[in-house]
């Protein structure tokens, strides 16, 4: 079975006493080389409060995806530190091979500079500043000693933002997609979206959203409005619409800024 960093980490400072990145207080200028192990990525989990998550994963496949990534997060004034300890392998594996991940939580952050911290195994740390704005989150990081940043921004969904599809088998089915579209922009208002990664989705150059996760039909519409008035006007058009099409060959799906799925 591959070595993981971690264990590497663990078994090589035990044997040459090290406690830290320097070989010894007579090579100071000596650092350990190693290449990044853990990509660190940025989230925003829409809820109540918004809250700001750290996500990791590991850089190559693992025997089980479904590895556990023991970890310690903290979070003090304007400083946020992220421990990975170790990964804990889990019996019986079904899910096969691939990267094991997990996140961890901050709350939610004002907006500002902070200080951040990544720990392996108390030994090799990246450090960088994570910066919060109204629009967007920014991470620079320091790159190396085990990780890597997997974005370096993530957009911020606005208020009263509502996204989603609608997806059919048949294409002669677009004319009754776009008459849904254009019932859904007589109940909402346009709205303007910047180029980059939201976390659910992204947008491109030209303003097409793109989903994260796609649903398994042929052909694919989406969309993103400003929702201007009560959300169960657009509950009652989704019913509509759903009951015309109860034989699964057209879905209509609608997210929210609150972190609904409609």
């Amino acid at each position: 079975m591959e070595k993981t960093l971690l264990t590497k980490l663990l078994v090589g400072f035990v044997l040459m006493g090290f406690a830290g990145c320097k070989l010894s207080k007579d090579d100071k200028d000596i650092v350990v080389k190693v290449d990044p192990e853990f990509s660190i990525g940025m989230f925003e989990e829409l809820n109540q409060t918004r809250d700001f998550q750290l996500t990791f994963e590991t850089v190559e496949n693992q025997s089980c995806s479904s590895n556990i990534i023991n970890f310690f997060s903290d979070k003090k004034d304007r400083s946020l530190t992220l421990n990975l300890n170790e990964i804990v392998e889990v019996e019986n594996c079904q899910t096969g091979s691939g990267v094991a991940g997990g996140h961890a939580s901050f709350d939610y952050l004002p907006t500002g500079i902070y200080n951040l911290e990544l720990n392996l195994k108390n030994a090799l740390t990246s450090t960088g500043k994570l910066t919060v704005s109204n629009e967007m989150y920014s991470l620079d990081l320091e790159q190396g000693n085990g990780f890597v940043a997997k974005i370096a921004e993530l957009m911020r969904i606005p208020q009263s933002t509502i996204w989603g599809y609608v997806a059919y088998k048949q294409s002669q089915q677009s004319t009754d997609a776009q008459a849904f579209l254009t019932d859904l922009n007589a109940k909402t208002s346009a709205l303007s979206l910047s180029k980059g990664n939201f976390g659910y989705f992204s947008v491109d150059q030209n303003g097409k959203l793109s989903l994260n996760n796609t649903p398994d039909y042929n052909n694919i519409k989406t969309f993103y409005r400003t929702q201007t008035g009560v959300k169960s006007d657009i509950e009652t058009l989704l019913s509509d619409y759903r009951a015309q099409y109860q034989d699964g060959s057209m879905e209509f799906k609608i997210f929210t800024w609150e972190g609904e799925m409609l």
